[in-house]
């Protein structure tokens, strides 16, 4: 079976190449713009595309940039072709899937909580889970950026996260996005830890223009 991992394409898809693989799994930020109108139709040309592509199996997770989708002016009964998990459960073939989209708090963007609630929302997280995707990386985890104020190197992925994925969950693969490759940083890779082997897959770096092609993996 190959799953390809992908995430934070931002309205650059079209550049992508397309593997031939079983399943495609996006991590979020299929767009980019902060207003749900404006999203809107970014949101639905990444849609359309995704919906068409010759793959058997297509999953999405939100990401804090899918604003159209938090508001619901894209729904996912309009888009048959695409599993859309938002906080929820999947199984295929013998595989369970978990996708969640929420991220840490930063400014207003879409599927954010305080980090305080974050453990509580990863309880809901099943044990038994195989593939966990999520938008936002653990803490710790090619989750690198620069701190605004003091340009110094902060790592700002989800502790409570880091700490169901370590002590709890244990999943065979953790896919992500979020964070981006930028100047003198580099987050698109993989990490592997204990038995989890964690894939940040953003395809964009932090100006937004396409740089990686995603992961293809085979189990």
């Amino acid at each position: 079976m190959k799953i390809w991992f992908i995430s934070d394409t931002h309205n650059e898809h079209l550049r992508l190449q397309v593997p031939e693989v079983d399943i495609v799994i996006h991590c979020g930020d299929e767009s980019t713009d902060g207003d749900a109108t404006k999203n809107e139709p970014e949101a639905r040309r990444f849609f359309d595309w995704y919906s068409e592509l010759n793959v058997p199996t297509k999953v999405f997770v939100p990401g804090n940039h899918s604003t159209a989708v938090e508001q619901g002016l894209i729904r996912a009964e309009e888009y048959p072709d695409i599993r859309f998990l938002v906080h929820e459960s999947m199984h295929w073939n013998s595989l369970h899937l978990f996708g969640s989209p929420y991220t840490p708090r930063f400014h207003d963007w879409a599927y954010m909580k305080k980090r305080k609630q974050l453990d509580h929302v990863w309880q809901a997280v099943p044990d038994d889970v195989d593939i966990l995707i999520t938008h936002t990386p653990p803490k710790g985890v090619l989750d690198l950026t620069h701190d605004k104020a003091t340009k110094e190197l902060i790592q700002v992925g989800c502790m409570a996260l880091r700490h169901h994925v370590e002590q709890r969950i244990k999943p065979q693969i953790h896919a992500f996005g979020h964070l981006h490759d930028e100047k003198g940083i580099s987050n698109y890779g993989i990490f592997t830890r204990g038995a989890t082997q964690f894939i940040n897959c953003s395809c964009c770096n932090l100006a937004a223009k396409l740089t990686n092609n995603g992961f293809v993996i085979e189990l």
